[in-house]
């Protein structure tokens, strides 16, 4: 089935473009529906809330939402060579009876069922790509939320990071939610997002990878990884080091990549959004949350969002065109 489809850009250029849906397309790390879609010869995911979704666990629009203001604050950040290890959002539509985002296809295959099969050289290329991700995450401003195995993908030595819809800004107050994947701080809710907060996800995750298990004490993990994960567990968020630290560690590649400081050019258009938006959505949720029993009125609600959105970020982007996805 092809559809004409209104979306806006991470740049916030308007497009009308022509989606032709191919299948349903599943990843672990993802609360809300997916397809496989196909625009201009290329493949995408398109991430939506249906009718049906939307009305069991209104919650899920916070999901999507999250999604969106993570991809496009690393689309502003990183322009012009977008990095390989982050899910790359292209456009998105909130104003749609179905609201949606189209990201660029993902590389590889969810890692889960192949890291039990790595060997030393690609277990190293993991934990590199990992932590990498997370450096670029973080020069971006952004903490993913819900770094574990299902939202990481594996290409022949090539990680991606995806799935961000338990995204959240750093310096904004931390949204409590119980997931093995989070840091103390994260759980509980206190203090403010900080970009190591993902860091302890990560830590988990290249554990487990070692030793093949969760087991509780780590005096009979490897030297090497007591020397590389021990100053993550055993330190509060302020006193942890950054993932380019442990890239430096592992004498990986932790250059920082070309970007840009998207802050002066939509500042005024961002915290007017941010300001009204705050007073129209209820509570946020991670994705590794169940919805309450009784759940409450949507906050993002795709009319009332879209046509906020749009105003705000006209402040900001005065360029406003038809155009097609290559």
């Amino acid at each position: 089935m092809t559809e004409v489809v209104r979306c806006r850009y991470v740049t916030g250029v308007l497009a009308e473009i022509e989606v032709e849906d191919l299948n349903e397309f599943v990843t672990p790390g993802a609360a809300l529906e997916q397809r496989l879609v196909k625009v201009n010869g290329r493949l995408y995911v398109r991430k939506y809330v249906s009718r049906a979704a939307g009305s069991r666990n209104p919650r899920l629009y916070d999901l999507l939402h999250n999604e969106i203001r993570a991809g496009t604050r690393l689309g502003q950040v990183f322009p012009e060579r977008y990095p390989a290890e982050l899910a790359q959002l292209v456009a998105y539509n909130v104003d749609a009876e179905e609201p949606f985002v189209l990201l660029r296809e993902y590389v590889g295959a969810p890692a889960s069922p192949q890291i039990t099969r790595f060997d030393d050289t690609q277990r190293r290329r993991f934990e590199s790509g990992l932590l990498r991700a997370l450096q670029l995450t973080a020069q971006a401003g952004v903490v993913h939320g819900a770094v574990t195995v299902d939202s990481v993908r594996w290409d022949d030595g090539h990680v991606q990071l995806v799935d961000f819809e338990s995204a959240e800004r750093v310096g904004e107050p931390r949204r409590g939610g119980a997931s093995g994947a989070r840091s103390p701080e994260q759980a509980a809710g206190t203090g403010v997002v900080d970009e190591r907060d993902d860091l302890w996800g990560a830590a988990l995750l290249i554990r487990g990878l070692h030793i093949g298990g969760t087991r509780q004490d780590r005096s009979r993990d490897p030297q090497r990884l007591r020397e590389l994960l021990d100053p993550v567990f055993d330190n509060p968020v302020d006193r942890r080091p950054t993932a380019a630290d442990l890239l430096g560690r592992m004498h990986a590649d932790n250059h920082v990549p070309p970007s840009v400081d998207p802050d002066a050019r939509f500042a005024d258009g961002r915290a007017l959004f941010e300001r009204v938006c705050a007073r129209k959505r209820g509570p946020t949720v991670s994705a590794n949350e169940s919805p309450p029993a009784a759940p409450t009125p949507p906050g993002w609600r795709g009319k009332r969002f879209f046509q906020l959105f749009a105003a705000v970020f006209l402040v900001s982007v005065l360029i406003i065109g038809v155009v097609v996805l290559t």
